[in-house]
């Protein structure tokens, strides 16, 4: 290629002196052999510098050999001068790039086209898919239109005859021709999660169907080959880093930590209040597994930290922001947690508690007494102690605060602390039922 001027750019195999197109390499060399043969001295100005070197070597035996070949150097540059006389001028140029890359985007532009058809198709084809065999044959027709074979007489794939043996088959996807050898199968599961990857396919259990043609689409290897390179490129993207992992796992132990340490904080108010929902106990539990927490967090958020990257990255920026932010999770949340009480204190607000209650109870007695001052003195005889005994005995109130308190002890087992929140309030409003029935027996 060579520019005649600025505006003409010439393509060929060219001539370097006359600018004749000689259409073929061999042409080429015999017409500079032949037509400028004056030019040649050019290529042969290399041998002519070993030559003279050579000449010089044998005439003179004590010369150095680097001063010789200085010397051939400069007598050949004098004899070749007029070849340096001219600078040498920069022809036209031209950039290939917006050609490469018109091409390759048209490629990848024919290759997506195509794939997305096929994925259409696809999700046409499992939408509403009926079970029985004739009825989704027909489903199967109407969305991709089947080529009529009766002219088809070997496979397009293998190139075997169609016959008895072997029967003539439909791509599913783009309606084509082939034999059973050259059909491809795509299971139905990993179709439909292709179409919509929100469908997570579940690979530990396995599927003994599977392999059965009712559960699979019969493709050609073209259209197969396409869909599975679509399927390849979603799991790459969808596919998690080790980075992403951890972070997800820290994340799911915080998400943990938070109701653990509203629970925690509510069962030292309890204590606090006197209540009996809770004991000691029960609250040291709680605390250990929002320590045990805590610990894990911190964990994995220094292995985050860890993880090699570049300094000064973003994503070396991104793994000291998750790991400080854990720090001070940690620090603001799940270490700085109310102190508990102590035993001494913990008995000294009960007690306080059960006097009031003592006091209330009183009150409430003395009131039904002054309701009951009219009452017949002969409905106190001596049996009725033994009576009241033998119905306190058959009272269902505490033989459900019984089971109550077993239910109450295996969740506190099982650290399941709401559960033994609504437990008690229920034993607290059972036990305020039996104080009333006893009252009024007693009158």
């Amino acid at each position: 290629m060579a520019a005649s001027n600025d505006d003409e750019i010439l393509e060929g195999f060219l001539c370097p002196i006359c600018k004749a197109d000689l259409k073929s390499a061999s042409q080429l060399t015999s017409h500079f052999e032949s037509l400028h043969s004056e030019e040649q001295d050019v290529l042969r100005s290399l041998k002519d510098i070993f030559g003279k070197a050579k000449k010089i070597i044998l005439n003179s035996d004590d010369t150095d050999l680097k001063e010789t070949f200085d010397r051939a150097l400069k007598l050949n540059y004098q004899e070749q001068q007029y070849y340096y006389q001219e600078e040498q001028v920069i022809g036209v140029i031209r950039s290939s790039t917006d050609y490469f890359k018109a091409v390759r985007s048209a490629r990848l532009e024919r290759y997506a086209t195509e794939t997305n058809k096929l994925l259409i198709r696809l999700d046409k084809l499992v939408c509403n898919m009926p079970l029985d065999p004739n009825q989704r044959k027909q489903h199967e027709q109407d969305i991709v239109p089947w080529l009529d074979g009766t002219s088809v007489k070997l496979c397009p794939s293998c190139a075997k005859a169609f016959n008895l043996t072997r029967r003539k088959h439909h791509c599913r996807l783009c309606g084509s021709i082939l034999c059973h050898d050259c059909s491809v199968f795509l299971d139905l599961k990993v179709a439909r999660s292709i179409v919509d990857p929100s469908v997570q396919q579940n690979t530990s259990e396995p599927d003994h169907d599977s392999h059965n043609e009712r559960n699979q689409l019969r493709l050609c290897e073209h259209c197969y080959n396409l869909v599975e390179l679509r399927k390849q490129v979603q799991d790459s993207r969808n596919a998690k880093t080790v980075l992403m992992t951890a972070y997800e796992q820290m994340q799911s132990l915080m998400e943990q930590a938070r109701p653990a340490v509203a629970m925690y904080e509510k069962m030292c108010q309890s204590l606090f209040d006197g209540e009996t929902t809770y004991n000691l106990g029960d609250v040291n539990a709680m605390r250990g597994k929002v320590g045990k927490l805590a610990e894990g967090i911190d964990l994995l958020s220094k292995q985050i930290a860890n993880f090699p990257a570049e300094p000064g990255t973003r994503q070396a920026k991104l793994q000291k922001s998750i790991r400080l932010a854990a720090e001070n999770y940690i620090k603001d949340d799940l270490i700085a947690l109310p102190k508990l009480p102590t035993e001494a204190q913990i008995e000294e607000v009960r007690r306080q508690r059960y006097e009031r209650a003592e006091r209330q109870i009183e009150l409430e007695r003395r009131r039904m007494e002054m309701e009951k001052e009219k009452t017949e003195s002969d409905r106190a005889g001596p049996s009725r102690a033994d009576a009241g005994r033998c119905e306190e005995d058959d009272n269902p109130l505490i033989e459900q605060m019984n089971i109550i308190r077993g239910y109450i002890k295996e969740a506190r087992k099982e650290l399941k602390f709401e559960e033994v929140a609504i437990l008690e309030a229920n034993l607290k409003e059972l036990k305020k039922e039996y104080q009333l029935q006893k009252l009024s027996q007693q009158f």
